[in-house]
């Protein structure tokens, strides 16, 4: 989490350029419910494809993820790293790079004293969102964030960015569009940062 004032809030979201800023289970990887090793690891067939769809672009690419399964003592923020790993040389694999991963381990109701609490990182708050923003020289409302959950949506919401939503519906959230996949999803959202077009 970021210590901005609100004013450089504003700034950030009046330059920069647009981003994709991701989910990560459910979106690149499998959701089994808190992967926190890579034996549990199941890639999303057509994901780094699309991620290399972006990186050939030169459009930056972010994973922003809660992981509570750190403040419920289910792994360690190395744990989390370590996965993060895992994709990066997977996708290294197949042509694609993330430019930056965050994870927010924080939870409030966590038994892991040192992360039970809450914190504005943890989606639907803006704290991962504008670190990436700082690091990656990114216009908030110019990008987009895909995910597969209302945090996701409700992001995207907070930070003025369109929004895709991944499954067979986008339940509450009308204003964002609906696919069954990442890979289907790029080409709707490379079109419209390429002619500067947000939902």
């Amino acid at each position: 989490m970021s210590d901005m004032t609100e004013q450089s809030k504003i700034l950030l979201r009046s330059v920069g350029r647009a981003g994709i800023l991701l989910d990560r289970d459910g979106t690149i990887i499998v959701d089994h419910g808190y992967v926190g090793s890579i034996d549990r690891v199941e890639f999303i067939a057509g994901s780094p494809e699309a991620i290399a769809t972006f990186n050939r672009s030169g459009i930056p690419v972010a994973v922003i993820t809660n992981q509570s399964g750190v403040a419920r003592g289910f792994f360690t923020t190395d744990d989390v790293e370590s996965v993060h790993q895992h994709i990066a040389d997977w996708l290294a694999e197949h042509g694609a790079h993330i430019d930056l991963f965050l994870f927010c381990p924080y939870h409030p109701e966590g038994t892991v004293k040192a992360f039970a609490r809450c914190s504005a990182d943890r989606k639907p708050g803006p704290g991962m969102a504008e670190t990436a923003a700082a690091a990656l020289d990114l216009d908030l409302a110019s990008s987009w964030v895909v995910g597969d959950r209302d945090e996701d949506m409700e992001l995207a919401s907070a930070i003025g960015a369109s929004a895709v939503f991944l499954g067979p519906d986008n339940g509450e959230y009308p204003a964002a569009r609906c696919f069954p996949n990442l890979a289907l999803a790029a080409g709707f959202i490379l079109q419209h940062i390429q002619t500067g077009k947000n939902l």
